[in-house]
């Protein structure tokens, strides 16, 4: 179903599926009904730590439905991640830790996955499966970086790095088609995503069902707001608390759904969430939150649910695993090969069928790197099953007996104790290896790349303000220019996107623009004269959108952008840069706000 507009309990619309691959001929490991391909539902929630779980002994939060899904599957004690999340989005998809793929940042295009990187659900349609993805994707907003770029046949969602308003808003559709709704995201994502999964089709599915909650901005409902504040916390936990348990709630509601409908019989269940937790909350006494490479900002939930009564469900396994480890272990249960370069990741069957004759090896090395503009590789992490060495730069490291010391209290480098020599020799090792591996990790050509305008063929291409680059006194509302973030006072020297196209395109552009006064705007390619084309915007003091936030946010608020048309724009072969600008020469603040540039 290509999805076109959305209501709360109604999806509206017609989707038309291309792809019809041929089954594998790999038998795989059986853990669904026999001879049929096993569903598999990967969900994966947003900024939710490794404390956010009344499992885990908060007694601040209620997820029954949470709680119930891990410890019925195989759940592990020490699941890694990355610091935040669109690299860990990139190690879930590829197998790779994320330097390899190019997503490094969570902005600017530097979030983005290159194409040529296979993903989950480029694997599995090998295997006959079909494949979609409901909720935020935080990969690459354009084609082909966006999830039908990336082997999703469906996809209901967004594609930045959060979303603006939980309430009203526009969602994206696998064709870049805006998607309007009003109604509750969450269920939204929830229905969106069974409805997928519940479609009378032969194929076997791959869901990916990714909430945006609870990362900000703090909107939820009352009737998840109002229990949760009798417990007298802050407001701002008393919204993330609130927010998990609508998330949970709904979890709990699909499970029943696919029961209902016979579908857990032969689906596999994955949760997890994405980073540590985005505040200083309750996280079992764990050290870092969200951004750092501390047990506290990386470890995370996570556990898989077999159909059938599989021997590893209703286990815990402490032996360290990481979310690299997703892509080799689906590839194991459904018959596929190993990719012959080679993946980050372990498939964990060998660790969760206890009559397996491979071996996993327990105390391999499990690798974090800390979140920038650009990739240096420092602060980072290394663990294995017993140590934990945090690296603040090459030369300077802290080491902690994690097997009996999961809250670093005690840096081994720090003491003078003959006993501990041993002990903190092999840290220094494992600090050598650390530096050695950053060093080789980084891939630079693939980061930020342009916006490839072949790829989106027929369809819409969004230049949104946050992956162009301000020049001159043009800035952006935040200083780093966050997702859903705006050129300000866009000025005679303007912005640009790089972009990449070989033929002659002629497009009609929409600009999204705020203006305090009547203004010119131009948009030009390369700097060349002859492409320049000018439109002159009338004055549109646009109006702040209200929205239901229970505290102030710090990203930027949702406004109704004015637009207006440039028709017969052409972009020739060969171009590398879109500019726009706005006023005259010695205009520096010119009111003129470009939140995105529509080519179609």
């Amino acid at each position: 179903m290509t999805y076109r507009c959305v209501f709360p309990a109604l999806l509206l619309g017609l989707f038309v599926c291309t792809c019809a691959p041929s089954p594998s001929e790999n038998r795989g490991v059986e853990v669904g009904k026999q001879d049929v391909p096993p569903n598999i539902l990967f969900i994966l929630t947003d900024d939710q730590g490794v404390g956010d779980l009344s499992l885990h002994g908060n007694d601040s939060i209620r997820t029954p439905n949470m709680d119930a899904l891990l410890t019925s599957g195989a759940q592990f004690s020490r699941f890694y991640v990355s610091p935040v999340c669109a690299p860990t989005r990139a190690s879930f998809l590829s197998g790779l830790y994320s330097p390899r793929t190019g997503a490094v940042f969570v902005t600017r295009r530097r979030e983005t996955m290159d194409d040529g990187i296979m993903t989950i659900p480029e694997y599995l349609k090998h295997a006959g499966y079909r494949t979609g993805l409901f909720g935020k994707w935080h990969n690459g907003s354009t084609k082909p970086y966006d999830p039908n770029g990336q082997g999703f046949d469906q996809f209901l969602g967004f594609t930045l790095g959060h979303f603006n308003d939980y309430f009203n808003g526009e969602l994206e559709n696998e064709d870049n088609e805006v998607v309007p709704f009003n109604g509750d995201l969450t269920t939204i994502l929830t229905d969106t995503a069974a409805h997928f999964m519940l479609a009378d089709q032969d194929q076997p599915f791959f869901c990916m069902l990714t909430y945006q909650a609870p990362h900000t901005p703090v909107q939820v409902a009352d009737k998840y707001w109002n229990p949760v504040k009798s417990r007298g916390l802050t407001d701002y936990n008393t919204g993330v608390y609130a927010m998990i348990e609508s998330v949970d709630d709904h979890i709990g509601k699909l499970l029943d759904q696919l029961e209902a409908a016979g579908k857990l019989d032969n689906t596999i269940v994955i949760f997890s969430t994405d980073n540590g937790p985005n505040g200083d909350r309750y996280r079992m006494g764990l050290k870092g939150t969200k951004g750092s490479v501390n047990e506290g900002g990386v470890r995370v939930p996570f556990g898989i649910r077999f159909p059938n009564g599989h021997p590893a469900n209703g286990r815990q396994f402490h032996t360290p695993a990481a979310h690299i480890d997703l892509v080799p272990t689906l590839l194991d249960i459904v018959g596929l090969p190993q990719p012959p370069g080679g993946l980050d990741g372990k498939s964990l069957m060998p660790l969760l069928e206890p009559d397996s004759s491979r071996v996993f090896d327990q105390n391999r090395p499990i690798y974090a790197f800390k979140q920038g503009y650009d990739f240096t590789g420092y602060p980072g992490s290394v663990r294995n099953s017993h140590r934990l060495v945090v690296m603040n730069s090459p030369d300077d490291f802290e080491a902690y007996e994690i097997h009996k010391d999961e809250g670093q209290r005690t840096n081994i480098m720090a003491s003078d104790a003959d006993f501990l020599k041993g002990v903190q020799g092999h840290a220094r090792e494992m600090a050598a290896e650390y530096n050695r591996f950053a060093a080789t990790i980084a891939r630079p050509d693939l980061i930020a790349p342009p916006i490839n305008l072949d790829a989106a063929q027929f369809r819409p291409v969004h230049l949104q303000a946050h992956e162009g680059e301000p020049l001159g006194e043009t800035h952006f509302m935040d200083e780093y220019g966050w997702s859903n973030d705006f050129f300000v006072d866009l000025d005679w020297n303007g912005a640009y996107w790089p972009v990449e196209i070989t033929q002659d395109r002629t497009y009609r552009v929409t600009i999204h623009y705020h203006a305090e006064k009547n203004i010119r705007l131009g948009i030009q390619m390369d700097s060349l004269q002859q492409d320049l084309k000018f439109i002159e915007l009338p004055k549109a003091i646009t109006p702040q959108l209200s929205v239901a936030d229970r505290v102030k946010r710090k990203e930027v608020y949702p406004r109704q952008w004015a637009t207006a048309i440039v028709e017969d724009f052409t972009v020739r072969a060969g171009a590398s840069e879109l500019h726009i600008f706005g006023g005259y020469d010695n205009d520096t603040e010119t009111g003129l706000w470009i939140k995105e540039v529509t080519l179609q």
